[in-house]
């Protein structure tokens, strides 16, 4: 099973996106050059675990990333809002059947690993260590430091093996 790593520039301030694969997460290659600027920036391979698990961002090495589902947000919504055009002709049917094919495709999307720093995206990476869902709480304390309103402590060690949220 291949790895991807797609991360968007630092230099670039989120212009510059790049994409690395390699068969596994051993092989990814030692540092990414942007495709838009020309800069190199070296990626984190002492966060891969022995098995192909991750600890942090292989971009940034920040300990604190969230799972989610690498599902086309555009296709879902485009399934909705054309069954929400066809429900006055097909009794409102097409509504039951666009949740259940948005449904079908959501469970058959593959998992990827998010950073709440960099916003890199980790898919095809072991599944050990698990990692939460967004916790907006990680997210307030990442984005506003002391004037976060929900802000919680980093955890030991970063979300790695971290429960869900309870929110």
């Amino acid at each position: 099973m291949s790895v991807v790593l797609e991360r968007f520039c630092p230099s670039r301030l989120g212009a510059g996106r790049t994409s690395i694969s390699a068969d596994s997460a051993r092989e990814l290659p030692r540092s990414a050059t942007c495709a838009a600027c020309g800069s190199t920036h070296a990626l984190r391979h002492e966060l891969v675990t022995g098995s192909g698990g991750l600890i942090g961002c292989l971009a940034c090495a920040h300990p604190e990333l969230y799972a989610q589902k690498s599902f086309p947000r555009a296709l879902g919504l485009t399934i909705l809002g054309a069954a929400a055009v066809l429900a006055p002709f097909t009794w409102y049917a097409s509504l039951a059947v666009a949740a259940l094919l948005d449904w079908a495709l959501y469970r058959a999307a593959p998992d990827e690993i998010v950073c709440y720093v960099c916003g890199s995206r980790h898919r095809g990476f072991a599944r050990e260590p698990v990692h939460p869902r967004f916790d907006r709480e990680i997210d307030e304390r990442l984005k506003f430091g002391e004037r976060a309103v929900m802000g919680k402590p980093m955890r030991e060690g970063g979300t790695a093996g971290a429960p869900d949220p309870e929110h």
